[in-house]
């Protein structure tokens, strides 16, 4: 499909090397963006954790992308967007964008999870950058976050089960605390297979939450449905 369109904004997604999925519409519709003024989408992809959080609240918002194609995209997706003067693309490393001045109030993320030496099965080179940590492994993320983020600021990303038990210690090494953590069930008889979590600067208790996408039959739960409402057309719940 090369173009997914929601109910406030379309996203154009022909050049980009990855393409809608159910991690970044969870994370999107998750995270608590309301109180933000600035936020920052990092590896923005198609552009669609940015669009997601320009129509959930008032913040600007840049969005970092490393990759050419999916750079173009996301710029066009922001141009046709109602909400183009409050979305900014920058078409750079995050190594590179961490020399700017500005903090952010929140930090969003569906970064790339697979180690580089590993998961070889992917051939497609476009799409093994985005897939895996070369350009971005989870030690440098958490560095640069921790330079780019408010003292008050909020960090949100998605992980597979397995890399996000990595991430957490590493995260917590770096002087971050984990505050929220939403596991998510792909299906009712399905064990947790991502982590929605929320990181910060502050020490406060551990908020958990759990979350099943689909039913036995397929069909999407009343949880998710209720949470993705404000984004999906009619039975838009399959990719």
């Amino acid at each position: 499909m090369n173009e997914f369109v929601f109910k406030q904004f379309v996203v154009k997604q022909q050049h980009s090397a990855m393409k809608i999925g159910t991690d970044s519409v969870l994370l999107g519709c998750l995270a608590e963006v309301q109180q933000a003024n600035t936020i920052l989408d990092i590896g923005t992809g198609t552009g669609l954790l940015a669009l997601m959080c320009a129509q959930r609240c008032n913040a600007q918002i840049d969005a970092v992308e490393i990759d050419l194609f999916a750079a173009n995209e996301a710029k066009l997706n922001f141009e046709l967007s109602a909400w183009s003067n409050r979305l900014t693309l920058h078409y750079m490393p995050l190594q590179q964008f961490v020399n700017t001045p500005n903090k952010y109030d929140l930090i969003i993320t569906n970064p790339p999870y697979f180690e580089a030496d590993k998961n070889y099965n992917i051939t497609n080179l476009q799409r093994s950058k985005a897939r895996h940590d070369a350009d971005l492994p989870f030690a440098v993320l958490i560095h640069l976050v921790v330079k780019l983020l408010n003292v008050s600021g909020s960090f949100w990303l998605i992980l597979p089960t397995q890399e996000a038990a990595v991430f957490k210690k590493l995260a917590i090494n770096a002087g971050l605390f984990l505050n929220k953590q939403i596991n998510i069930k792909p299906h009712s008889n399905k064990n947790v297979n991502r982590e929605v979590l929320q990181f910060s600067f502050a020490n406060t208790t551990l908020l958990k939450q759990d979350i099943t996408i689909y039913n036995l039959d397929g069909s999407p739960t009343i949880a998710y449905k209720q949470l993705s409402n404000a984004f999906y057309i009619g039975k838009q719940f399959e990719f």
